[in-house]
């Protein structure tokens, strides 16, 4: 087998885009729980967008009530709470209202 080389790194980037529902600060964008990442994690979550929150949320949701301790989750973000691609992607699809009819037919 030949020696793989390591992709380069794209992200994040440098100058990323603000969405307009973040323009304004909140206490929680600059929240760090630990002064440092734990040595050890039973569920690690990378990103802190809409899906990686919502994760987190249903596990502990789910496990309340079961008289067990909740696993140490840890969430790895390169930025603000729902700042990166949930920030970025939100309401494209008006982009493709023109062609909502072909798509609709297609599928």
């Amino acid at each position: 087998m030949g020696t793989h080389q390591p992709l380069p790194s794209f992200l994040p980037v440098d100058n990323p885009t603000q969405p307009f529902w973040r323009t304004e600060p909140h206490p929680l964008d600059e929240l760090r729980s630990t002064e440092a990442l734990p040595g050890q994690s039973d569920i690690v979550i990378i990103g802190a967008g809409y899906s990686g929150v919502s994760i987190a949320y249903h596990l502990l949701k789910h496990l309340d009530g079961h008289n067990k301790p909740h696993p140490a989750i840890t969430i790895l973000e390169a930025r603000q709470i729902c700042s990166g691609a949930t920030g970025r992607n939100g309401d494209m699809e008006w982009m493709l209202q023109p062609r909502w009819p072909t798509l609709n037919s297609v599928m």
